[in-house]
């Protein structure tokens, strides 16, 4: 295994202490996600960001994508993500928007995710990946985890069976993101995407004035929904990516 693998892992390793440990210390022990979002900033975010961002500097890793800016062409393909935003957006309002703050908490956290779980994922473990395997295992591998790490939120919901489904979601949506990042050459534009959509789940989720936390068991359509939901980005990062082996075959691509 190679030093850059290893560095990597290695803020992985740090980064997902801070994001769980730090996350279940702020809360006081158990709690439901859109609580960790709307009740303030929360400092777990950007503390884990700007690990990231200091091991980026300090390892000088100029291939991650955050100093290249996307072609106006390739912002093209972002009209899937952005008609599931919109969607989520327009759910929310109907449902009746929480308040202005909560908004405002909701916005700054959700860009905050966006750009730490971005950066590890698609930008640090990614690159490391694609310097020691080729391109489709590097993908398979970096959505493994993203899709993994998700299922350690039961260490801060208690729930299990929602914390297998989310993350078994996320490794759908992890294509979708690798996908962007690959297409476009970028982080920026996946960051964004990846915060707004997290955005447009919140303030869905914190709608109609409701206390976070459900009431009342989920249905199991209600639990699998997030599966179902994020099916066709899969297929539509799988058909954006149909050549990648040919257009990414070395890692600096």
């Amino acid at each position: 295994m190679n030093r850059r693998i290893l560095l990597a892992l290695g803020a992985f390793v740090i980064w997902t202490a801070i994001t769980v440990i730090g996350g279940r210390l702020r809360a006081g022990g158990e709690t439901e996600l859109v609580e960790a979002v709307t009740q303030g900033v929360n400092w777990v975010y950007p503390l884990a960001a700007a690990l990231l961002l200091a091991v980026v500097a300090w390892q000088r890793w100029d291939d991650v994508g955050l100093k290249t800016a996307p072609t106006a062409g390739s912002l093209r393909l972002l009209w899937l993500p952005a008609l599931y935003i919109a969607g989520f957006l327009v759910l929310g309002v109907l449902l009746g928007l929480p308040p202005i703050a909560v908004i405002f908490f909701v916005l700054v956290n959700t860009f905050f995710v966006g750009l730490s779980e971005e950066l590890m994922f698609r930008g640090i473990l990614l690159q490391a990946f694609r310097h020691r395997m080729a391109i489709w295992p590097a993908i398979l591998v970096t959505s493994l985890l993203f899709g993994g790490i998700h299922s350690l939120n039961v260490f801060t919901t208690g729930h299990l069976l929602t914390s297998v489904i989310q993350s078994g979601a996320a490794l759908l949506s992890g294509l979708l993101f690798i996908a962007i990042r690959l297409r476009t050459r970028s982080l920026w534009p996946v960051i964004v995407v990846h915060g707004l959509w997290d955005f447009g789940v919140f303030t869905m989720g914190a709608a109609g004035g409701a206390p976070p936390g459900p009431a009342t068991a989920p249905t199991s359509f209600q639990t699998f929904a997030p599966l179902l939901l994020v099916l066709p980005t899969a297929l539509y990062a799988l058909w954006l990516l149909r050549h990648v082996g040919r257009t990414h075959a070395r890692p600096e691509d």
